[in-house]
């Protein structure tokens, strides 16, 4: 058992990947992705780039903890950062569109 580890009692895969996960947590993360994303738009008039992505992230993270899904930080980001890239380019921050 090389990729797992005993965490509180329970074992924890190390090496879990962004699929593994239930479609209920997927689903749950993308909805917190989602209001994270607009709440930080909504507060800064500005959409989250580079660093200020990390912010978004770090909020979403710290729900998932709470929640006790187990994923590692590296699988969440990347996904993540990817969703929020997408939110992003079909924002009408980014568009140039009035709503």
């Amino acid at each position: 058992m090389k990729n797992h580890v005993k965490v509180d009692g329970k074992l924890l895969q190390t090496n879990k990947k962004w699929s593994q996960l239930k479609s209920s947590q997927q689903h749950w993360i993308c909805e917190q992705i989602k209001a994270e994303h607009v709440k930080f738009i909504e507060q800064n008039n500005c959409l989250p780039w580079k660093n200020k992505k990390a912010e978004v992230l770090d909020s979403v993270w710290k729900k998932i903890l709470e929640r006790e899904i187990w994923i590692p930080r590296y699988e969440y980001e990347r996904n993540a950062g990817k969703m929020i890239d997408r939110l992003n380019r079909k924002c009408s921050l980014f568009t140039g569109e009035k709503e």
